[in-house]
């Protein structure tokens, strides 16, 4: 294997004005070696498709999404870039440490890279007291059920967190369906597989069925029986639309 450039995750503190403490991941680079890279050339080129086509995509979709923007796509890849190096620091999703990389996940999918962490420490306060909050409820168990399947198919694991990601009540205050799906491919990778990256070709049947999962409210006896439907079909989706164009040797 040939060494090549790698981000290291850290966990760190910051006090803001109201003297109100709160953690965020900062990155630094380290020389290290890893056999399977995203190709970050290819994802981009995905994503600038679905942005030159997304007018046309949106119109055929049961619920209509906000616009695919030059932030959107910008904030994804940075996204992506953070991911590869949690992957590469075989870092438990589900671990102390993987909880913040998380996060740091969504406020990458919302806020992009060098986002100023004063500026939107509301934001970030926020979306980590709703996580926090709603650990022993929602998150721990779906950590319980991921540490007891990890070595079971990894579509089967990235299916069903996915599901748990985005359906109700959601994992995060915005960006579910983005930061659900960087997780999902974070699963992939961590087992080998190629990633999951959105596209002109798979849009529309990444989109629908999502916008179901996303009012599934998985309290519900109704919600419940719906779940395994949906974690079933969307293991047969990324086995369908993950892709080794999207990853690279080293």
């Amino acid at each position: 294997m040939v060494a090549g450039r790698r981000m290291r995750v850290e966990v760190t503190s910051l006090r803001s004005r109201g003297a109100v403490a709160f953690q965020f991941v900062c990155i630094t680079f380290r020389r290290d070696a890893k056999l399977l890279r995203l190709h970050f050339g290819h994802i981009e080129d995905e994503l600038i498709d679905v942005q030159r086509h997304f007018a046309e995509i949106n119109a055929v979709l049961n619920c209509r999404r906000d616009d695919f923007t030059d932030t959107v796509r910008q904030n994804m890849l940075g996204a992506y870039e953070f991911l590869d190096a949690v992957v590469d620091d075989n870092i438990d999703f589900f671990s102390r440490e993987g909880l913040e990389a998380l996060l740091q996940l969504n406020h990458l999918v919302l806020l992009g890279r060098g986002y100023d962490l004063l500026a939107f420490r509301h934001h970030i306060t926020a979306t980590r007291q709703q996580f926090f909050k709603n650990f022993q409820t929602y998150v721990k168990p779906i950590r319980r059920w991921y540490r007891k399947h990890r070595t079971e198919n990894p579509y089967k694991l990235a299916s069903q967190i996915y599901v748990g990601v985005l359906s109700q009540p959601q994992l995060f205050q915005e960006g579910n369906h983005r930061t659900g799906s960087l997780i999902a491919s974070g699963i992939l990778l961590q087992n080998d597989c190629p990633p999951f990256v959105l596209s002109r070709q798979n849009a529309v049947a990444y989109f629908n069925p999502s916008s179901e999962i996303k009012f599934t409210d998985k309290r519900t006896i109704r919600g419940k029986l719906r779940l395994p439907k949906y974690q079933r079909d969307f293991r047969e989706f990324l086995e369908r639309n993950v892709s080794p164009a999207y990853v690279r040797t080293s």
